[in-house]
């Protein structure tokens, strides 16, 4: 075969749409419900027709090399098993190292006699009749690798422990992955309870979590993430509602004056109609008032201090961050929800991580990410705390420094560096935005939580997160209590 993208695409394509379909023929008594496969929202339909054969040449994917260019490749790449290959690289193609080789051969073990690879895997377009794709799937399909009787599946346990890049952190997620599975059975575990877990140590779904001694360092980690996470989003979500807003109030017509926007943001820094939105006590908190007061009431609703802040505020409690993100989703054209609930978002992750002594510990580092003219969560807690060392600001004077800083003048950073391409949603001209009708979002990241929980279950370490029931197997408590299969 040529050493070139184009001939590496066209021998990959047929046999990833070949096992694609094939995982949705797959029916072995352990294959369940998998979600997830490359392809599928075009093979699923064509696998439900139960056709005599099927065409390699079906177009499954777009991307020219399916899976492998989306996803594969980099963590392929991340585990050593390749070595990449095209423009600035030693070889033309990616190939694989050593280790990938060992693994292809054991892989090229299981389906080795079945009609399939004997008889149709070396071409590139051939019609492949069903019962032998069937054949082939019942020793392909992912749902055999945590069989022990899988010849690569000790190499893939052994690759994802201990080689790569950072194997030691690969390991101790791991760890903690099964330390949640060990303690939540009964209970459903997605990715948006996970964030709960790793935050609260609880959710709403009567779920908890506390992690074991040994890992928890990797879950004041993984805490630290979902604090940025919570951040983001109600920044986020405050530029979200100022597009949006801009746009109904005619900015893409004629230009909002700053002092009509702060007008506005300062009308809905009625928090009395927040509370009464959410059935808590009014705190009679205006824009003009302070936001130590703010930040007061919050801890009063909590029953807490500042110092105990943190320990108090609970999935439980009357307001929390998961609360805020929730309402976001359903309200985002609610100025209350948006403008006055996002200012109280902020001000929770304020009153748990703003002191100094947080600033001092092993994960305060992930706070830290990302470069400077990204807004790190770092940057704004020690940024407040020094307003409140240098003045006595009122939630308006902390309302509008969030607008201006970290979502006027970010916006207008960010747009700029995609250039020529127009992503302005608003830009500013003198003392007005000029606001341009574009579509929005507002999201968390992928916490990786689907594809690291897939992968454990895949490997034989526990059973599906989405199961009530989701037990570790012999090898998967080993790994939890000694810390390695070795």
């Amino acid at each position: 075969m040529p050493r070139s993208r184009k001939a590496w695409a066209k021998f990959y394509r047929p046999r990833e749409f070949i096992f694609s379909l094939g995982a949705k023929l797959c029916n072995q008594p352990n294959h369940g419900e998998m979600r997830n496969v490359v392809g599928s929202e075009k093979t699923s339909p064509l696998a439900a027709k139960q056709q005599e054969s099927y065409n390699t040449t079906f177009h499954y994917i777009d991307s020219d090399l399916g899976g492998y260019g989306l996803y594969y490749r980099t963590m392929m790449d991340e585990l050593e098993l390749i070595h990449r290959g095209g423009f600035g690289f030693q070889y033309p193609v990616d190939i694989p190292s050593k280790k990938g080789k060992e693994l292809a051969s054991a892989f090229r073990n299981e389906v080795f006699d079945t009609s399939y690879y004997r008889n149709y895997f070396n071409t590139d377009a051939v019609d492949v009749p069903i019962e032998d794709i069937k054949e082939y799937i019942d020793k392909a399909c992912l749902c055999q690798l945590g069989s022990s009787n899988a010849n690569d599946r000790e190499l893939l346990l052994g690759t994802f422990l201990h080689q790569g890049v950072e194997p030691g952190a690969r390991l101790s997620t791991f760890r903690m992955f099964l330390d949640i599975a060990s303690k939540t059975q009964g209970y459903r575990i997605d990715q948006g309870t996970f964030r709960q877990l790793i935050y609260f140590q609880a959710a709403t779904n009567g779920s908890t979590y506390k992690p074991l001694s040994d890992v928890e360092n990797t879950y004041l980690l993984w805490r630290m993430y979902q604090a940025r996470e919570y951040y983001a989003f109600a920044l986020n979500s405050l530029w979200y509602y100022l597009c949006w807003w801009g746009v109904e109030e005619n900015g893409t017509i004629h230009p909002k004056r700053f002092n009509e926007i702060e007008k506005h943001i300062d009308q809905s820094l009625n928090f009395d109609r927040f509370a009464d939105k959410f059935d808590i006590p009014c705190p009679r908190l205006k824009s003009d008032s302070k936001f130590q007061s703010l930040l007061d009431w919050l801890i009063t609703l909590s029953d807490a201090t500042e110092s105990n802040f943190d320990m108090s505020c609970s999935i439980g409690s009357p307001v929390h961050e998961h609360m805020l993100y929730s309402t976001a989703n359903t309200d985002r054209h609610d100025s209350c929800v948006m403008i006055a609930g996002m200012m109280v978002l902020l001000s929770l992750v304020f009153l748990r991580f703003g002191r100094p002594e947080c600033w001092t510990k092993p994960e305060w580092f992930i706070s830290r990410m990302g470069s400077e003219d990204r807004l790190s969560l770092d940057r704004f807690v020690r940024t407040l705390r020094s307003k409140f060392n240098n003045d006595s600001p009122t939630i308006g004077d902390v309302a509008k420094w969030v607008l201006n800083d970290y979502i006027i003048k970010q916006h207008q950073v960010v747009a700029s560096t995609k250039w020529p391409d127009n992503t302005f949603r608003f830009r500013q001209e003198g003392d007005r935005l000029q606001f341009f009708e574009l579509e929005n979002n507002i999201s968390f990241n992928d916490s990786r939580f689907e594809a690291l929980s897939t992968t454990l279950n895949e490997l034989g370490l526990c059973g599906k997160f989405d199961n009530e029931q989701h037990p570790l197997s012999i090898n998967g408590e080993k790994l939890l209590v000694e810390g390695d299969l070795r």
